[in-house]
């Protein structure tokens, strides 16, 4: 009797997984990519939201502790630090290192938010664990090179997936004008942005792009499509960006429609799309809009150049770019494609054409080479990284990640864990968590500086030796 062979285990360890976010949509694209291809998928996530019932079954919300391991492969989602990230330190199973992507601290007025993009930075060093990096562009390729110095032959690049076929087919006449009536935007010329409400994408600059516009086209109207309840941070922010269109006097020219159910009618309501961000590992909605047929403007700015062909073939660009942080420039590419038929009429056209290379056919294709790869050199160790972690380097990790409240009191001890747990979550995640994180990164900088500093003690030490030797011959 012939056994069938063992199908192959991959686990992906991602940060939060949900529906409608960009992390969360690559991971439902990964797992169905995997499962595809024969392959036991398993999700861990230390936050999960609503997904579709297929991902569902297969995720998991654990802690680093909780994990159970046994795969054949690990994935781990990067495009901010997490616990679960951390295990790559210690398995033994082959891992793979999917890089989305860190926003610079800088871009962040936010001290909280800019400690978080400092930690999430220092800790990409965790590629190194890995057998092989995947990198969402070649932005990111670069960027995490940069930040790293991981070896450029085990670094690949394999775009988002887009469903293409989705965004692109048209919408009857009576769902746009539904749409138009229900956001009082019968008679108007719609600029979009879909996307986080968040400082980094610069809706400002949208705004204050409206700003310069709204004389000579005032019938120019800004709809933003994205949560502005999420976080503290976001309602901060939607604030802000509504008192700045209250001082340019535009604020009967913008509309935010928060969280909405699905994105694609909004693309195809639109005359332009515009994605002002100056940091993206990649800007899924630049491909949603092209796709759609909805001619784009993007800052030139991380990968969004690459992602419409800008940095390859200029003249042949897939959508107008503008210089990062100028709202002037914005908003002159904005009038040309307003002003300008035959310049609409060729971007859509290059957009079509350049989303292609984003299908989730191609995502499919790319997957199943990674897999490949990765599998080859799951027979070879990691690279060995510049610095070696020893025994002071392994303990300067004083975090317990997978500590749990317990109680001992009979009966009630189930509840004054969850009691002890909920009441000092906020305190926790929010607060001792980050103090705790950015002492560990000092603990590992300064086991890095004692190492050196050992090492240039021996050198010295072996230079002396030499010159006594040969002053005594």
């Amino acid at each position: 009797m012939t056994l069938a062979p063992r199908r192959l285990s991959v686990d992906i360890l991602v940060n939060a997984v949900r529906s409608s976010e960009a992390t969360g949509d690559h991971t439902i694209a990964l797992a169905r990519a995997l499962v595809r291809q024969a392959v036991t998928v398993r999700i861990f996530s230390n936050a999960v939201g609503a997904l579709p019932a297929d991902i569902q079954i297969i995720t998991q919300q654990i802690d680093a502790a909780a994990y159970p391991g046994g795969a054949d492969l690990l994935i781990v989602q990067y495009g901010i630090w997490h616990p679960l990230a951390e295990l790559l330190r210690s398995t033994k199973t082959p891992a793979l290192f999917w890089y989305h992507g860190v926003t610079p601290p800088e871009l962040w007025s936010n001290a909280p938010d800019r400690a978080v993009l400092h930690n999430a930075r220092q800790r990409t060093n965790l590629v190194w664990q890995t057998r092989l990096a995947v990198c969402t562009s070649a932005f990111t390729k670069t960027e995490l090179q940069q930040l790293t110095g991981y070896p450029e032959e085990r670094l690949v690049i394999v775009p988002l997936g887009i469903d293409v076929t989705a965004f692109a087919t048209p919408l009857a006449s009576q769902q746009i004008t539904a749409l138009r009536n229900k956001w009082q935007l019968t008679g108007k010329r719609v600029l979009l942005y879909v996307g986080r409400i968040a400082e980094h994408k610069r809706i400002d600059l949208l705004i204050a792009a409206l700003g310069h516009l709204h004389k000579d086209f005032p019938t120019l109207h800004l709809l933003i499509v994205g949560d502005i309840a999420a976080t503290t941070a976001t309602r901060d922010f939607h604030k802000q960006l509504q008192a700045q269109a209250i001082h340019l006097g535009v604020a009967s020219a913008v509309t935010f429609t928060g969280r909405v159910e699905t994105v694609i009618p909004y693309y195809h309501l639109a005359e332009i799309y515009a994605q002002p961000s100056q940091h993206e590992g990649f800007c899924v909605p630049l491909g949603e809009a092209m796709a759609a047929g909805t001619p784009v403007i993007a800052s030139r700015s991380g990968a969004m150049p690459w992602v419409l062909n800008a940095d390859v073939a200029p003249a042949q660009a897939a959508g107008a770019l503008f210089t990062p942080g100028d709202s002037a420039d914005l908003a002159r590419q904005i009038e040309r494609l307003l002003a300008e038929p035959s310049w609409r009429a060729t971007l859509i056209a290059r957009g079509k054409a350049r989303v292609e290379a984003f299908t989730l056919a191609q995502f499919d294709q790319n997957v199943q080479q990674v897999l490949a790869a990765a599998l080859a050199w799951s027979q070879q160790p990691p690279p060995v990284a510049p610095y070696q972690d020893n025994a002071l380097a392994t303990s300067a990790d004083v975090a317990l990640r997978g500590y749990r409240v317990q109680s001992k009191v009979p009966g009630l001890g189930r509840l004054i864990e969850w009691l002890r747990t909920n009441s000092t979550s906020h305190l926790k995640a929010g607060y001792l968590d980050r103090i705790i994180e950015q002492q560990v990164n000092y603990n590992r900088l300064l086991a890095q500086e004692i190492d050196g500093l050992h090492q240039e003690l021996a050198d010295i030490k072996q230079q002396i030796g030499k010159l006594t030797e040969d002053h005594e011959d």
